[in-house]
């Protein structure tokens, strides 16, 4: 059988079979196979008659899936592979007053001048901003999203 785990979700799949968990319970479960340090468990999964627990090694990392019976007699340890965690593409877009406006004014202060900031409100409010400030504030755009992990389109 395959033991994957999804972190985001906290589900075990065996096979093709999606087993949600019914608790995400920490509790110290035993000791790692690779390094003997505690295992923590993750999350606690109906199997049938059996109880299958996520632990992940507090040292190494290692992740396994335990397996106990409804007694709660330990069966067996098996290693877990962990699903890929999607990762974004590119940066949240900031592209109109609204959501300019959400962003703090102590991170658009940290990249940006006054003039700037003004210009780039202008700009989002289809106003004419000093062209100027706007044209500095651009040159900072790239900064910005490294900083913050916001992309500026305006």
């Amino acid at each position: 059988m395959e033991y994957r785990y999804d972190l985001n979700e906290q589900t075990l799949y065996i096979d093709e079979n999606r087993i949600p968990a019914y608790s995400l319970e920490k509790n110290e479960i035993g000791n790692c196979t690779s390094c003997d340090s505690i295992l923590v468990s993750l999350s606690y999964h109906a199997v049938g008659e059996n109880i299958a627990v996520i632990t992940k090694c507090a040292s190494c990392g290692a992740f396994y899936v335990n397996i106990y019976d409804s007694d709660w007699n330990w069966m067996d340890e098996v290693r877990v592979t962990l699903l890929p965690i999607p990762i974004p593409i590119s940066n949240p877009v900031v592209d109109s007053w609204e959501e300019l406006k959400a962003v703090p004014i102590k991170k658009l202060e940290a990249v940006f001048s006054k003039g700037e900031i003004e210009a780039l409100f202008a700009r989002a409010k289809d106003k004419a901003p000093v062209r100027q400030y706007l044209y500095r504030a651009r040159k900072k755009y790239e900064l910005f999203e490294e900083i913050f992990d916001l992309r500026l389109e305006l």
